[in-house]
């Protein structure tokens, strides 16, 4: 039985994969607990619950 060969990866193709990747680390390392400067995750979550909460009465305004 043969195995079928993946077709070859383009460079473009490496390079998404790269950006991506990296693209990842960097919004990780924003939480990361080794980062000196690290986001404060309940901080952040309880800011976004705020906004959210403003974008939802904002749309409750306009179904009126």
């Amino acid at each position: 039985m043969s195995k079928k060969q993946a077709p070859p990866v383009s460079k473009s193709e490496l390079m998404n994969d790269l950006i991506s990747t990296i693209t990842v680390m960097e919004e990780l390392w924003r939480y990361h607990p080794t980062n000196p400067d690290k986001v404060d995750i309940v901080e952040s979550y309880t800011q976004l619950e705020i906004i959210r909460a403003d974008i939802e009465a904002e749309l409750d305004g306009l179904g009126k």
